[in-house]
């Protein structure tokens, strides 16, 4: 199974409780299908990934659409053109996912088709700060330095945007991820 983060392929990886009858929506749409276990929490469960070409727009659609259907949560979904699949929740949000190949965090649910296994995780989002208030006490910030991402805890703001972020926002070199927590 190699592929999954190939420009030239789109798919879609769903699970439902009622699979045979999603299965079967899939065969009328016209999608080739691959059959899977998904293994979660020390359960094995079935699932499919379908895949056909479709324009990036209608794919989407007919995702949102068998989400709603068979109540669904969420399906992983890669649009034709893109390297990275998306997490597609059935309100209509799209995260950005990277794969694991051989997971062996029980964390993660794990794809198995023909002995592979493989997983997909949340990747990390960033903004890029543009000025000295986007800065806070106890902030997270990672620079780059020498091709390498650094953290820095912020303490004092000011001093420290005067000192050094200012040059390195000017060159888009410093960014901070979404969601992290700001430490006191």
């Amino acid at each position: 199974m190699s592929g999954l983060e190939q420009t030239n392929t789109s798919y879609v990886i769903l699970s439902a409780d009622n699979l045979d009858s999603l299965v079967s929506l899939l065969y009328a749409k016209e999608y080739k299908l691959l059959p899977m276990q998904v293994y979660y929490q020390g359960k094995f469960e079935e699932s499919v990934m379908a895949f056909k070409m479709i324009d990036n727009d209608d794919l989407r659609r007919d995702v949102v659409f068998m989400l709603d259907q068979f109540n669904c949560e969420s399906a992983i979904i890669k649009y034709f053109g893109e390297t990275e699949p998306r997490k597609l929740s059935n309100n209509g949000s799209e995260h950005p996912l990277e794969v694991v190949m051989y997971n062996t965090n029980e964390s993660n649910k794990s794809y198995i088709h023909n002995g592979i296994s493989f997983s997909f995780v949340e990747k990390t989002r960033y903004w890029k700060p543009k000025t000295m208030t986007d800065l806070k006490v106890g902030m997270i910030v990672e620079y780059l330095n020498n091709n390498k991402w650094c953290e820095k805890i912020i303490k004092n703001p000011e001093e420290e945007w005067n000192k050094m972020f200012a040059l390195l926002t000017k060159y888009e070199k410093v960014r901070i991820a979404q969601n992290r927590p700001i430490y006191s």
